[in-house]
């Protein structure tokens, strides 16, 4: 869905910028309306290089984010695989208090909490699950060196998990601050609007439009990929999805009876 609005958004703009530029053409005075067109292009230049670097900032400002959402679920769904090794040791392969609550928190993040951080939010019934991880592992108690040795390897893990979830969820709300995208608008409208303003009827319709095009077609393509990287979880190609997680899942649901259904809802 996100896409095809994408696209639509680049060829009006295209569109309109295109079209603009050509009228200005058509009631441009025959000289243009820059009598120094050497020192009109100058300004232009200018313009163009602080929305260049402003632009390029932003982008790598985003970025980092977007791989910080991302490596946050890859660490969150390992501690989670791990978090189930070590229950293996405290409670016995056939346990089902530490084991059913690791799948239904892997089963709440990928079918319930996903969706939410879609809408900037978080989910409710994994942080019941979170919070159900801690009750049942303080009522353990270890017997021997070796759980003891494990109980310790849990809270480490437990703390990896924790963190990957609070990176992932630190990018479900829009990181890039809106004083930027007003400046960015800003910087984006003038390039166009300039470049509008120097229509010279001298020149052929196509010659005049050409690059219009190509610029506003790079400027728009610029902040839609900042829009991109700063909603992650939104319905675009190649935003993220929870495949960690689900691969977790195929190592440690092994098909027995657990306290939620297959979207991780307590039953």
């Amino acid at each position: 869905m996100l896409n095809w609005l994408a696209a639509a958004v680049l060829v009006t703009v295209v569109a309109v910028a295109a079209g603009v530029k050509l009228l200005a053409r058509r009631r441009a005075p025959d000289p243009g309306w820059f009598i120094d067109s050497t020192r009109a292009a100058g300004a232009l230049t200018v313009i163009g290089t602080m929305f260049s670097v402003l632009m390029a900032f932003t982008i790598f400002y985003a970025l980092q984010n977007y791989q910080r959402a991302r490596d946050g679920a890859s660490m969150e769904a390992i501690a989670v695989t791990e978090l189930h090794n070590v229950a293996d040791v405290l409670e016995g392969h056939d346990g089902t208090s530490l084991h059913g609550d690791l799948i239904c928190y892997s089963r709440s993040v990928v079918s319930d909490e996903w969706p939410a951080m879609a809408r900037g939010e978080s989910s409710v019934a994994t942080q019941d699950w979170v919070d159900a991880t801690v009750e049942d592992f303080a009522a353990t108690t270890p017997t021997n060196a070796t759980q003891e040795a494990a109980a310790g390897q849990w809270f480490d893990q437990q703390a990896q998990r924790r963190d990957g979830r609070r990176a992932r969820l630190a990018e479900a709300e829009p990181s890039v601050p809106q004083p930027l995208w007003i400046v960015l608008g800003i910087g984006a409208s003038a390039i166009l609007i300039y470049m509008c303003v120097q229509a010279d009827r001298r020149e052929g319709a196509v010659v005049q439009a050409v690059p219009i095009v190509f610029v506003s077609a790079l400027v728009t393509s610029a902040m839609l990929v900042v829009a991109f990287l700063d909603h992650p979880y939104r319905d675009w190609t190649g935003s993220l999805q929870p495949d960690e997680m689900r691969v977790t899942l195929t190592l440690i649901d092994e098909g027995n009876p657990v306290p939620c259904d297959a979207n991780g809802i307590p039953t």
